[in-house]
């Protein structure tokens, strides 16, 4: 893509907004983003990802996936925002950095595991094909994905998320071109789970639900790395 195109200015301000969002919004988020779905999500990731360590891509503070596995496997982690890497490395001590998806500080065939929740979901578009080569790339052979997306291609802003009066903006690929990104990064989809997403709404609880239900508002999918 071009310097000069005007769609690498965008890319580049959602980018900041997003980190700043984020920045601005972390006691907020940890309160409001419960980790009740996890568990039965990151039990299957340790069932099927070989031995080796896991890479949580947008780890937020760490209490989602970090804080749940480092007692198992080693675990490394990135976040855009510069408040959430440094809350989350009180988790595993030193292991968490602020970085770019499109771009990890990480060798070749290094990680046995990469998670991303609700993280990709941040993510402009045209930029989310680099995400996972990246992913792909930092995995070994056979190493596993666990990513969140959509159940439909759905783009938006909110200025005041979570009533925090910062901007959140999300860039969100449904599950047809999110498996078509995914195998063209050399990955296999083989599972794929609904989520009910509770987040920042009082009446309801984050849940897991079968990826066909009409309830499903977001979507884990697992994919193994086959080439």
């Amino acid at each position: 893509m071009n310097a000069d195109d005007p769609a690498v200015d965008e890319d580049l301000a959602q980018r900041d907004l997003v980190r700043r969002g984020y920045d601005e919004l972390a006691d907020t988020y940890a309160a409001e983003r419960g980790s009740n779905e996890n568990d039965v999500l990151l039990d299957r990731l340790r069932a099927d990802a070989p031995p080796g360590r896991v890479f949580d891509a947008g780890c937020g503070d760490g209490e989602s996936v970090l804080a749940t596995l480092v007692d198992d496997r080693p675990v490394v982690g990135l976040d855009v925002s510069r408040e959430q890497a440094t809350r989350a490395n009180a988790v595993p001590p030193g292991t968490v950095v602020q970085g770019d998806m499109t771009a990890l500080p990480f060798a070749d065939d290094t990680v046995a595991a990469v998670t991303a929740f609700y993280s990709i979901i941040h993510v402009p578009a045209a930029e989310t094909p680099d995400v996972y080569e990246e992913f792909a790339r930092v995995l070994r052979p056979g190493g596993v994905a666990l990513v969140t997306t959509g159940t439909e291609d759905w783009a938006g802003r909110n200025d005041d998320w979570l009533a925090g009066g910062a901007p959140m903006e999300w860039d969100i690929l449904g599950l047809e071109r999110s498996t078509e990104l995914l195998e063209a990064a050399g990955f296999e989809v083989y599972e794929t789970v609904g989520v009910v997403d509770g987040l920042g709404d009082d009446e309801r609880e984050t849940r897991l639900v079968d990826a066909d239900s009409d309830d499903a508002e977001k979507l884990f999918l697992f994919a193994r790395l086959t080439s």
